[in-house]
This record gives structure tokens, C-alpha cells and sequence, in this order.
């Protein structure tokens, strides 16, 4: 037989037999895979069953019973107080109002007190005028000059005075609105950030029970297609048996082609290479056939992991449980400022009240003033009613007598002015620091509840941080899937695509042992195409396939014993 036959069919033996060892190779690999694809499916499992357990039990802690019911009575707590402040802040700013009326009280005064002295300067010239008969009244007017001059730089001390309390007024007025514009937002942050926070926290937490507890459901349909390719026949025995029947034929072949060349060699080996490429359909279609499968499940497994990665990426980027966080520093830093603005607020109305205690008494320096101008007026009446000459100052003595009531009237509602707001601020002052609770509790002061109950809400803030940051951190450590698993499926897509290749080559081989049978048959007869059946009979006596058997029997024209089909070939 030629040269080349023997050549062509050693060929095909030696890729033959790389291709068995190559796909033991692939199935070895997918039988080391698939274990741990299954390990890790149940360990991503046991995480998502771990990451929801975590949001259960946080659920059961502090989120419930005694904080609510703390928000609640801080909040009155607090509303009660800010009401009591504003109250405060406005009479408080009433005081200040009345209080603006001094500087045109003391303009009064101060714009008589000048005309007083110019009224005492004209009434002493007309004394002068009048010789020794005005020498009695010259010395009162000297006396009245004398006193408008005290007058007049009493009345400059009070408008300095004065101007110090109205500037010390904007500044009291410009604090007691930062103090209210401030405690209405900080009460309105504490109430939001407790009430709303928590609130938030339960919605947070619900929605990510909700959300995982589907998503966990749909993860484990990955198990379904997992376990069925686990669960498929393995192949890997089948196909080294079916390639072992392969390699023997072929070897049959090759040394029927090393005989001498006659009619019955050439027949032989061309039903061998007839029966060899059928054995490679039969392998080729089953892998197909499996390879099909095993590529859909694993296509299955892609599909609800990438799904289920999508949505739970979805989920953590949709902002869930990250919105405004209960931040104690910045609680601390708000609650020192709010008592720190109290703390002000008091001591500037203490001073301001001083302030003003310091104004009266400059008032009442006045007025002891106005009581010497009272007896120098009734004096300068006398000497006058009693001395002719002195009949033309009657008019100026009236004009004193007016300024003096005016001066004395003005004076003496500065007095009630300075006096009213005393007794209001140090009512409202009174009211403010006084001890006691907003409920009349006699046992401890407001400051001290105020300080005891900001440190509580620091307290729950910080409970409610650690709420947030804990719900944060499930949310955002829930998997459903390890990294392992990832790495094992893209693995097991890799040593599909090897066996697939695998079938290519093995298409291959058969295409060649198709070429091989017909140019062998094209030399051969009608009469010279006969196979020795009992030859093809012991060849196949080896197989272990009996399918394989029968095959061989049909082109052989021998009868094959009756034996159990072969199953349905599957990939594992």
C-alpha cells in the first residue's frame, strides 16, 4: 500500500491522541472548577444572608421606644424655650424703643438750659442798669447764670451718656436678632435632624431590607442553572472511551497499510477510516449537542449575575441612607454658639441696665438742679414784685418760670422713662435666669435642664450617626456574588471555548478520514469492496461503546450482540 496512506493515517492518529489528552485536560480543569464555582455561589449566599441579618438586628437597635419618645418632649422642650426668649427678646426690644425717646428729651433740656442762660444774662444787665436797687436781683441772676451753666454741662455729660447707651442699644438689638434668627434655625435642625433623621433611617432601612431580600431571590435562581450543568452526565469518560476506539482503528488501519498492497488491505482500511469518521460524528455531534447546553446555562449565569450586579450598583448610586448625616461636631459647635449667644444676650441686658441705672442718676442730678432753679425763680419774683425799678424784667421772669417747667417736665419723664425700662429689664431678666423649669419645677434651673437636655440630643445624634454610618456601610458591603465566583465563570467560559475547539479539530479529523475512504474506495471495484467481517468483528471487540459496535457491524455486514444503548452524552 502507497507510502502516503500510511502517512495520512499517522497523522491522524497522533492528532487524534492530542486531542483526547487535550480534552481530558479542559474536563479535568472543569471538574476542578465546578466544585468551587458551587462553594463560592453558597458563600456569596451566606454573605447577602449575613448583610440582611445585619439590617434586621439594626432595625431592633435604638431606632425605637425612648428615643422617639425623648425627640418628642425635647422638641416641646425646645419650643417652649424659644417662645420664652422671644418673649424675652421682645420686651426687651420694647425697653430699648422707649428708650430712644431720651435723646430728644435731652436735646430738650439741653436747648433750655441755653436759653435759660441767656434769659439769666439779659435779666443781669437789667439789674446792673438799676443801680443798688437791682444789686439783691443781680446777684440771683448771677446765681441763676451760674446754675444754667451747670446745667448745660450736666446736660452734655447726659448726651455722651446718652449717645454710649443708643449705641450700646444697636449692639444689644443686633444680638438679640442673631440670637433669634439662630436658635429658630438650630431648633429647627435639632427637630429635623431627631424626628426626620430617624424617620429617614426607618424609610432607609426599610427600603434596603425591601430591595435586598428580592435581590438575594433573584441571585439564587443562579443556583438552578449552576447545579443542571453540574448535574449533566459527565462527559469526560464517554469521549476518551469514544477517542480510544478512534486511536485503535486508526492503528488497525496503519498496519493493514504497512501489509502488502492487495484489494482486501485497501478495503479494510478504507471501512476502517468509513467507521473511524463515523465514531468522530457521532463524538463531534454529542459535544455539540452538550456544548450547547453548557454554553446557554452559563450564558443563564452571566446574565442574573450581571443583572444582579446592575441593580444592586444601581441601588448603592441611588443615594440611599447618604443623605444629610447627624454630624455631633457640628451639633457641638451650634449648641456652644446658641449658649454662648445666651450667655451675651444676658450680660449685655445686666449692663444696659446699669447703663441706664447710671443715666437716671445723672437725671436726678438734674432735678436737684431744677429744685435750686424752682427757689431762684420764686426769688426772683419776690424782688421783683417788691422793686419798681426791676418792672421791665417781669416778662423775662415769666420766660424762666416756662423754661424751668419745661426742663423740670422734661427731666422728670426721662426719670420714668430710665425707671420704667429698669423695672422691665430687670423683669425680663428676672424671668429668664430664673430657677425652674418651663413646668414650674423648683428643683433645678432652666440653664441647667437647657445644658443637661442639649447634651442628651448630642447623645441621641450620636446614637443616630452611628445609625447612619451602620446602615451605610450594609448597604454598601452587601454582595450577592465573591470575586472568586466572577473569576470561576469567566474561567469556565474559557475551557468552553477550548472544548469547542477541540470539536473544530475533531470535525477535522474526520473531514480527513472522508477524503482517506473515498480515495481508497475510488480504486477499488464493485467485486473488491467486500470487509472481512470477522477482521472488522475481533477489531471491535475492544470497544466498550455499543453503539460503536453496532456502527461497525453495519459496515462490516456482521451481527453484534445485543447490549445497553448508550445514554444520552452530556457536558458535566
Amino acid at each position: 500500500m502507497p507510502t502516503e496512506v500510511r502517512e495520512r493515517v499517522s497523522i491522524l492518529i497522533e492528532e487524534a491522541a492530542r486531542i483526547e489528552r487535550e480534552s481530558e485536560t479542559a474536563y479535568l480543569e472543569l471538574g476542578r472548577l465546578f466544585p468551587r464555582l458551587s462553594a463560592e455561589m453558597e458563600r456569596g449566599a451566606a454573605n447577602g444572608e449575613r448583610s440582611l441579618r445585619a439590617l434586621a438586628s439594626l432595625a431592633e437597635t435604638g431606632l425605637e421606644g425612648e428615643g422617639s419618645s425623648f425627640v418628642k418632649a425635647a422638641s416641646s422642650f425646645f419650643a417652649t424655650l424659644r417662645e420664652r426668649d422671644s418673649s424675652f427678646l421682645a420686651r426687651i426690644n420694647d425697653g430699648i424703643s422707649r428708650l430712644g425717646a431720651l435723646e430728644q428729651i435731652i436735646a430738650r433740656v439741653r436747648a433750655d438750659s441755653e436759653e435759660m442762660e441767656i434769659i439769666s444774662l439779659n435779666a443781669m444787665t437789667v439789674a446792673l442798669k438799676s443801680g443798688s436797687e437791682g444789686k439783691a436781683f443781680s446777684v440771683i441772676t448771677d446765681e441763676l447764670k451760674r446754675l444754667s451753666g451747670r446745667t448745660i454741662g450736666l446736660t452734655d455729660a447726659v448726651t455722651a451718656s446718652g449717645r454710649s447707651l443708643l449705641d450700646f442699644f444697636a449692639r444689644l438689638r443686633n444680638v438679640l436678632a442673631e440670637l433669634d434668627d439662630f436658635q429658630r434655625d438650630f431648633f429647627a435642625t435639632i427637630d429635623r435632624t431627631l424626628g426626620s433623621g430617624l424617620d429617614e433611617i426607618k424609610r432607609d432601612l426599610a427600603g434596603a431590607t425591601d430591595f435586598f431580600s428580592t435581590l438575594l431571590a433573584e441571585a439564587r435562581s443562579v443556583r438552578e442553572p449552576v447545579l443542571r450543568v453540574m448535574g449533566e452526565v459527565q462527559l469526560q469518560d464517554i469521549v476518551r472511551q469514544s477517542l480510544q476506539h478512534v486511536g485503535m482503528s486508526l492503528e488497525e488501519a496503519r498496519a493493514a497499510s504497512e501489509g502488502p498492497k492487495d484489494q482486501a488491505e485497501t478495503a479494510f482500511v478504507a471501512a476502517v477510516a468509513e467507521l473511524t469518521e463515523s465514531l468522530i460524528e457521532d463524538i463531534v455531534g454529542k459535544l455539540d449537542a452538550s456544548a450547547g447546553s453548557f454554553g446557554a446555562d452559563m450564558d443563564a449565569v452571566s446574565a442574573i449575575v450581571g443583572e444582579s450586579e446592575r441593580k444592586r450598583l444601581r441601588f448603592l448610586g441611588g443615594g440611599s441612607a447618604s443623605g444629610s448625616c447627624a454630624d455631633t461636631g457640628a451639633f457641638q459647635s451650634g449648641s456652644g454658639r446658641y449658649l454662648k449667644l445666651k450667655r451675651d444676650v444676658v450680660d449685655m441686658a445686666s449692663r444696659l441696665t446699669d447703663h441706664v441705672a447710671g443715666l437716671d442718676g445723672s437725671f436726678k442730678g438734674l432735678a436737684a438742679l431744677l429744685s435750686r432753679f424752682q427757689n431762684i425763680v420764686v426769688a426772683s419774683r419776690i424782688e421783683v414784685a417788691k422793686t419798681k425799678a426791676l418792672a421791665g424784667v417781669s416778662t423775662t421772669v415769666g420766660e424762666m418760670i416756662t423754661l424751668t417747667d419745661r426742663i423740670e417736665a422734661d427731666v422728670g419723664g426721662a426719670m420714668d422713662t430710665t425707671k420704667d425700662f429698669t423695672r422691665l429689664a430687670s423683669e425680663a431678666l428676672g424671668g429668664y435666669s430664673a430657677n425652674g423649669s418651663a413646668e414650674g419645677d423648683r428643683s433645678g434651673g432652666e440653664g441647667e435642664r437647657l445644658v443637661s437636655t442639649l447634651r442628651r440630643v448630642e447623645e441621641d445624634i450620636g446614637r443616630l450617626s452611628g445609625a447612619q454610618n451602620s446602615l451605610r456601610c450594609a448597604i454598601e458591603e452587601f454582595t450577592l456574588y465573591t470575586e472568586d465566583f466572577i473569576a470561576l465563570i469567566g474561567r469556565a467560559g474559557e475551557e468552553l471555548q477550548r472544548l469547542r475547539g477541540l470539536n473544530d479539530r475533531l470535525r477535522a479529523v474526520g473531514a480527513g478520514l472522508g477524503e482517506l475512504k473515498a480515495s481508497l474506495r475510488a480504486g477499488l471495484g464493485p467485486d473488491d469492496a467486500g470487509v472481512e467481517s470477522e477482521r472488522m468483528r475481533r477489531m471491535v471487540e475492544r470497544f466498550t461503546i455499543f453503539t460503536h459496535k453496532k456502527a461497525a457491524g453495519a459496515i462490516g455486514r456482521f451481527a453484534v450482540e445485543e447490549g445497553g444503548e448508550a445514554g444520552e452524552v452530556t457536558l458535566f
